[in-house]
């Protein structure tokens, strides 16, 4: 034997013996190592192994199955008006709030706030709804209610004849 096929010989055991001794993800082809495998060949080769029988699917309780629903309006509401262009809460609003926050702690309360009139920019008289309302829930919030059960909607000019300046507090059914 040559000399050069002598040592094609050992490089040939010596990379072997590395192979085999080296951890396994060392081993494995790795993305960009410039080693191309057929991954879909590999997928679809039967190995022995079966996968575990799907799981029967469980029973849903009735009352899970259906989806959460938006709590509907009782037909109780109060309203509190503003001056035109301000969401400071007027002498007349906190009468109307204190009774408010007197007997409804846990009742669930959605605030719809108007502002503005549609001459106005849409985005300016929405903010100003948006103000109001954060201030009937603030001052609602300080009066011991729970802020989680006050949803804000600000809606800015209001379409339906009444004050154009207001926030309407309306009760939710539980």
């Amino acid at each position: 034997m040559t000399q050069h096929a002598i040592h094609s010989g050992l490089l040939a055991i010596s990379l072997a013996l590395s192979l085999a001794l080296a951890p396994p993800s060392s081993a494995l082809a790795q993305e960009g190592d410039g080693i191309d495998i057929n991954m879909d060949a590999l997928k679809n080769r039967p190995t022995g192994i079966q996968p575990p029988a799907p799981e029967a699917p469980k029973p849903v309780a009735p009352d899970a199955a259906k989806p959460a629903r938006e709590k509907k309006f009782t037909g109780q509401s109060v309203m509190v008006l503003f001056e035109p262009g301000s969401a400071a809460l007027p002498d007349g609003a906190i009468r109307r709030l204190d009774e408010i926050a007197g007997r409804s702690k846990d009742q669930r309360l959605e605030l719809k706030a108007y502002a503005g009139t549609e001459k106005q920019s849409a985005s300016d008289t929405r903010r100003l709804a948006l103000q109001r309302a954060i201030a009937v829930r603030g001052y609602l919030m300080e009066k011991g209610m729970d802020g989680t059960r006050i949803a804000v909607r600000p809606q800015g000019p209001a379409h339906d004849g009444q004050a154009p300046e207001r926030v309407d507090v309306r009760y939710l059914e539980e």
